[in-house]
């Protein structure tokens, strides 16, 4: 029994909802009539105003025409023309006489000489000349007291030099509006330009004066030549306004028109309106409560029965079917959906449990590479907090990426391999993109993985440092032990020189020559000593301060047994005073220099200017060696591989160099923290920037 009263109550709900909805939309309908019947009735009314504003137009027009033709004809005649160069007034008077009234003929220099003097032709002689200086002819509209008049002008020119201009023939005519024969049954009346508009000949708008003069304002700051203005539910107004040659209101025609007649239709429509709405109450009211009991309480069951399906879609449940007809076909429908959904989420489901446990990214991108879909995996790799955060996001903005990656996809380009990123985190990763196209319903969207590669990459390139450090540390021994023992077989000899040349000098002093030789064996043990220290202080892999300008001194210094440097090399040293130490192991650096030095030599050889430049400097707290030359530069295709083990330019050249010494340096170099700069010009030479933190 309670279970009854609650689905007696259910259908009262839904017949009471149904109800309300239906006279809502009712109403809304009415109202959407009641919209179109005030549309139609204001376009008809609209439609009227401006026939009979047109009707005016098109006769004034006409006469316009009329009287612009009679003088345009009148200045074509050869008498006229010969009487308006001498002047002739007679002449013109009794040629005139027979077609134009009020005619007025203006000279050159914009005196009159035939007609009446007055005031409204003077006004507006500069527009006219202006005009007819452009051969052309025109009529319009003035206000000249009381009264509005219709002028028309026209040019008259010697027919042996057209641009020369004679004459300005101007007619002018007062409007009466008995005169135009128009067929308009409202009343209407033409009124002249004033400050204030006089309507006291029209009592009906009297009291909408200020109105009317406001819409005429606003009209004539937009330049508006129609104004329709509705009063009240009785009148409306439509007016005409001319404008003068200065652009200024000079009259305006007006028209009352009568809406007694809408005013009838819109409360015939009101009363129709009201029967049409009772009695749709009514059949609402019938048939609102079959249609609950008929209809609306089995689809209920039906929508309770999908809302527990779409919280659980796995969990399958067949519906009973208790109806038939349609509500039957629908039951069973419902039935085959229930099943045909339990089996696709159980699907989904073993998806969704493979997609969350890889370690692989997989996302969704739109046509912009926004995200729509990831799995956690993506937001691990990604340092993302949840999937909230970065659903339609770009793709390019949550990797940190400048790379334009649509671009590249377009090209052809749909795997990225090794490609570093930079999270949101900050955190610099490793990983291999990979991005492919697909086209769904006329819209292509994106589906790709992103794998995290980071360790991998960074034991190769911990493998890569540990064989530079292998082949660093082979060379400098090999050199070493080689220098090394060069020196010490050098200096038996060497001494024996000097000690020889000493005695010889100590015998015999009247020998000249013998101070070259002791002065040349005394600097080659002095260039001995200086190689055996820099021998030593390689060998010694302790860090220690280190003086950069001694270290370049000493440096340039064993470049002078380059035959080369010694005799072609220009140098020019700017070294800073008073620069602070480093913190380096001495052959570590004596190597870099070394490096740069000798790639600086083989790059000159073959140039016209030979110049090394060599400065340091401080800067923002890190101690910086530019060394600079003229030689031959580096192509730009190769500058991002002068750092690469075994890539070398000097194969290119002579048939040496292993590729080493740079990639050498710049692993020795960020060792200590700091960086290699370069900049080249093929032709005009290269510039190498080493910075070094200060200690």
């Amino acid at each position: 029994m309670k279970h009854k009263i609650k689905n007696t109550e259910l259908e009262k709900r839904i017949f009471i909802s149904y109800f309300l909805i239906t006279f809502f939309l009712v109403i809304l309908l009415l109202l959407i009539e009641w919209q179109v019947a005030s549309w139609g009735i204001n376009l008809y009314e609209e439609t009227n105003m401006k026939s009979n504003l047109t009707e005016f137009d098109i006769a004034l027009n006409n006469e316009s025409l009329r009287m612009l033709g009679a003088v345009s004809a009148f200045t074509d005649l050869d008498q006229v023309i010969k009487a308006a160069v001498k002047k002739d007034s007679l002449q013109i008077g009794s040629i005139a006489k027979a077609d134009l009234d009020n005619l007025t003929i203006c000279d050159r220099e914009r005196n009159i000489w035939y007609g009446i003097q007055w005031g409204l032709i003077n006004k507006y002689l500069p527009q006219i000349y202006q005009r007819a200086s452009q051969n052309k002819s025109g009529s319009f509209v003035a206000s000249y007291g009381k009264r509005s008049y219709l002028i028309s002008f026209s040019p008259c020119d010697t027919k042996t030099d057209s641009s020369e201009l004679l004459s300005i023939f101007i007619v002018s005519k007062k409007i009466e509006l008995e005169n135009f024969n128009l067929r308009i049954f409202h009343k209407y009346a033409l009124l002249p330009y004033e400050d204030e508009l006089n309507f006291s000949n029209i009592p009906e708008i009297v009291s909408f004066s200020n109105r009317i003069m406001s819409s005429i304002l606003l009209a004539q700051e937009t330049k508006q030549s129609t104004v329709l203005k509705k009063m009240n539910l009785e009148y409306a107004v439509a007016l005409s306004i001319f404008y003068d040659l200065q652009d200024n209101p000079s009259g305006f025609f007006l028209v009352v028109y009568q809406r007694f007649v809408n005013s009838f239709i819109q409360q015939s429509i009101l009363v129709f309106v009201l029967i049409l709405l009772a009695s749709t109450l009514v059949m609402v009211t019938f048939f609102g409560n079959w249609f609950s009991r008929s209809i609306l309480a089995p689809v209920k069951n039906v929508s309770s029965k999908m809302k527990e399906i779409a919280s659980n879609p796995a969990d399958l449940e067949i519906l009973e079917k208790q109806y038939s007809g349609v509500l039957g076909d629908m039951v069973d429908s419902f039935n085959v959906m229930n099943i045909a959904l339990a089996n696709h989420s159980k699907s989904l489901l073993e998806y969704k449990i493979i997609t969350d446990n890889i370690d692989t990214g997989i996302f969704w991108l739109d046509d912009n590479l926004n995200i729509q879909l990831c799995n956690p995996s993506f937001l691990k790799i990604t340092d993302s907090p949840n999937m909230d955060e970065i659903i339609g996001e770009n793709l390019s903005e949550i990797l940190g990426l400048k790379l334009k990656i649509k671009e590249k996809i377009i090209e052809g380009n749909n795997t990225f391999s090794s490609l570093k990123i930079s999270t949101k985190t900050g955190n610099q990763k490793f990983v291999i993109l990979n991005i492919r196209a697909e086209l769904i319903k006329d819209n292509t969207r994106f589906f790709g993985t992103i794998t995290d590669i980071t360790k991998e990459t960074s034991a190769i390139k911990a493998k890569e440092t540990l064989e530079m450090e292998l082949i660093k540390s082979n060379k400098l021994a090999e050199i070493g032990r080689n220098v090394e023992g060069i020196v010490h077989n050098l200096n038996s000899p060497l001494n024996s020189i000097l000690g020889y040349s000493q005695l010889i000098k100590k015998g015999d002093k009247s020998i000249k020559d013998i101070d070259k030789i002791i002065e040349a064996g005394i600097n080659a043990a002095h260039i001995v000593k200086g190689l055996l220290d820099k021998v030593k202080k390689s060998n010694a892999s302790m860090v220690h301060p280190i003086d950069v300008n001694d270290l370049i001194e000493h440096e340039l210094d064993l470049c002078n047994h380059n035959l080369f440097f010694k005799h072609y090399v220009i140098l020019e040293k700017n070294l800073e005073k008073d620069l602070p130490v480093i913190n380096a192991v001495y052959g570590d650096i004596s190597l870099c220099l070394a490096n740069i030095l000798n790639n600086a030599f083989d790059s000159m050889k073959n140039s016209p200017v030979k110049n090394l430049f060599v400065h340091t400097r401080q800067e923002e707290g890190n101690i910086c060696i530019e060394i600079e030359d003229t030689g031959e530069g580096i192509a730009e295709e190769n500058m991002s591989k002068i750092f690469e083990t075994y890539f070398s330019t000097k194969k290119n050249r002579s048939g040496s160099g292993f590729g080493l010494g740079l990639a050498i340096s710049k692993n020795i170099i960020e060792k200590y923290k700091g960086e290699i700069k370069v900049s080249s010009q093929l032709k005009a030479g290269s510039k190498f920037t080493i910075i070094l933190p200060r200690v």
